[in-house]
């Protein structure tokens, strides 16, 4: 008979995994905090450090419609009724088009031409034409706003993108 040697230590996992297991939870960490922080990973244009857009995002409404403004932590992003309208400053300028482009604004008021850029069955997307930095408004269907009322949207934004000169109108 052999004389029992010393007790078996269990083996070690590697370090690697814990590591794994850490990042994991600190990423799922991170996204539910920015999710509850308001912002919804809307990215700042190309252009959005233009000091135009600053001044822009200092003249937006507080809300438009019965749509309340939602904080934002990208430079040039405006967002109203928890992202149902975003407004991105700072967004590539649009050269000629075929699309049609539109003149928007209050009676009496000034207008901004408005191109429909994009559009599907959950939003449309409209950017300034004949403005540098260019104005990107992206409209998403539901919650009692739908594709007839878009363009309402921009009526009450024409004051604030308006500052932003106009080189070129639509023809």
């Amino acid at each position: 008979m052999s004389a029992p040697g010393p007790p078996s230590t269990p083996a070690r996992q590697p370090p690697g995994r814990l590591v794994v297991a850490l990042v994991v939870v600190l990423v799922a960490a991170g996204a539910v905090w920015a999710y509850l922080a308001g912002s919804r990973g809307v990215e700042a244009a190309p252009d959005a450090a233009d000091p135009a857009c600053t001044t822009l995002l200092a003249a937006l409404p507080a809300s438009l419609g019965n749509l309340g403004r939602t904080p934002q932590g990208a430079a040039g992003v405006a967002a109203w009724g928890e992202d149902r309208v975003v407004l991105r400053c700072g967004a590539l300028v649009l050269g000629p088009t075929t699309k049609a482009c539109v003149p928007v604004g209050p009676d009496g008021g000034p207008s901004v031409d408005w191109v429909q850029d994009a559009v599907s069955d959950r939003a449309v997307r409209f950017l300034t034409y004949g403005r540098t930095p260019a104005v990107e408004v992206t409209v998403r269907f539901g919650d009692g706003l739908t594709r007839d009322q878009a363009t309402s949207q921009l009526v009450d934004l024409a004051g604030p993108v308006s500052a932003i000169r106009q080189t070129r109108t639509c023809v």
